[in-house]
């Protein structure tokens, strides 16, 4: 039960604690789909609370983009937000598989009011694509050794 919390607090706290502060969370998955390929983690339970700390961490960065976007207005911003306006979707999904961007990306789209169904919907499938992809290769390596 250890593993799955503290593999849910690293991939959650990647993107709800200070932007910018990467943590090992590919390192994380990576381990868990091992643990789980040696038998010693349920894989599907992993899948999902990990799935879910990564989308609640995204949810907390996003909220917290919306509260201080409002403060920020320069005429750097409003490329941003242009930008966001364009390519939000896409750039939050893609986003996610780059370590540094991951834990920006939930709150510049925030800022920039991108809107939360969409946000949100790509923040799940991203996610959840993310996390199954890296507990899998895991997973084959724990296989592999077993």
């Amino acid at each position: 039960m250890l593993v799955y919390l503290v593999a849910a607090a690293v991939i959650a706290a990647e993107t709800a604690l200070l932007p910018g502060i990467v943590l090992p969370t590919l390192s994380t998955l990576l381990l868990v789909g091992f643990l789980a390929g040696q038998g010693t983690v349920n894989l599907w339970l992993a899948m999902t609370v990990v799935a879910a700390a990564a989308v609640c961490g995204d949810q907390l960065a996003y909220l917290e983009g919306r509260r201080l976007g409002r403060r920020i207005r320069s005429p750097r911003w409003r490329r941003v937000e242009s930008r966001m306006a364009r390519y939000g979707v896409v750039a939050v999904f893609a986003a996610r598989f780059l370590a540094g961007a991951r834990t920006l990306m939930p709150r510049v789209a925030g800022a920039a009011a991108v809107p939360y169904p969409r946000f949100l919907a790509v923040s799940v499938a991203a996610a959840v694509l993310w996390v199954v992809a890296a507990l899998l290769v895991g997973k084959a390596g724990g296989s592999l050794i077993a």
